[in-house]
């Protein structure tokens, strides 16, 4: 079992801390309200509420809320998983000492966003205020489940860096990028996460001389100008890529290929040179 109690549906920000240490170790009402005093987004008129229903070092249950932001936490001294860890660490970008550290963890806590902040940016950073605020050195990663993705703590929990994830989505965080192979030269890269934000899945067709980089940025340039115009984007559209003499060509996701479908949808994106159109 995971540490929520309360399944979140996918549309839900949600992420796992992991630790090295087999008990769980969390601050009281006072320590974790002033870490969050601390945080330069945070007002001195922010009036931080922390609730510990349970706490000790096997098992958690608690609610941080400021302004109209609300976390729920919860957390077990036990590993999440092997299927959870398999579609998030196993499948991320990681080098493989990193990602062997973060399997290796004994306990978790999961942080549930429950507030009414209708910015999906302002969820994940209030998620990550909450992880700053309950980070300590037997922290081994953040696991992203609605992203299929995870990542070591490093510099990314710091005050400063969370601050600058309103000026530029941190994709590699946030957003996971699956590949499912078809042979040993091609496979499917498909998006996992952009449901989070209301934008759907990408999904493209690598083959063997593309560069895996390349797509990912074009992943990106699409993702900014659905979520940053609020344009909808549907099967048979087109969307030319400024600078790259590329157009992306927009389909619906095949009968039989349901695995590349994300929650909101996924699109798939055909490329091609725009003096070839």
């Amino acid at each position: 079992m995971t540490a929520q109690t309360n399944l979140p549906t996918s549309y839900t920000p949600t992420i796992h801390l992991v630790f090295s240490n087999p008990d769980l170790v969390t601050p009281d009402e006072n320590a974790l309200a002033e870490r969050f005093a601390s945080l330069e987004d945070i007002s001195p008129s922010d009036v931080v509420n922390v609730q510990w229903e349970q706490r000790d070092s096997h098992k958690c249950l608690g609610r941080i809320q400021y302004r109209d932001h609300a976390v729920q936490v919860t957390g077990l001294s036990m590993p999440l998983p092997p299927a959870t860890m398999d579609q998030t660490v196993h499948v991320s970008r990681w080098q493989p000492q990193i990602k062997a550290a973060i399997r290796q963890h004994l306990s978790h806590l999961s942080l549930l966003y429950t507030g009414t902040n209708p910015d999906p940016v302002e969820k994940m950073i209030a998620l990550y205020h909450t992880a700053h605020a309950l980070d300590h050195e037997n922290l081994l990663g953040v696991i992203n489940p609605n992203a299929w993705t995870a990542h070591p703590p490093a510099d990314f929990l710091t005050a400063e860096s969370i601050q600058a994830y309103r000026q530029n989505i941190p994709f590699s965080l946030w957003i996971g990028y699956v590949k499912f192979f078809i042979d040993k030269q091609h496979f499917w890269l498909t998006s996992k996460g952009h449901h989070i934000f209301d934008v759907p899945d990408l999904a493209y067709l690598i083959q063997a001389d593309e560069k895996l980089d390349e797509i990912i940025n074009h992943f990106n340039n699409i993702f900014y100008f659905i979520y940053e115009q609020d344009v909808v984007v549907t099967a048979g559209d087109t969307l030319a890529i400024e600078g790259a003499n590329v157009t992306m060509k927009f389909s619906e996701v095949e009968e039989g290929a349901d695995f590349l479908m994300g929650p909101s949808g996924t699109l798939i994106i055909e490329k091609t040179r725009q003096d070839e159109d």
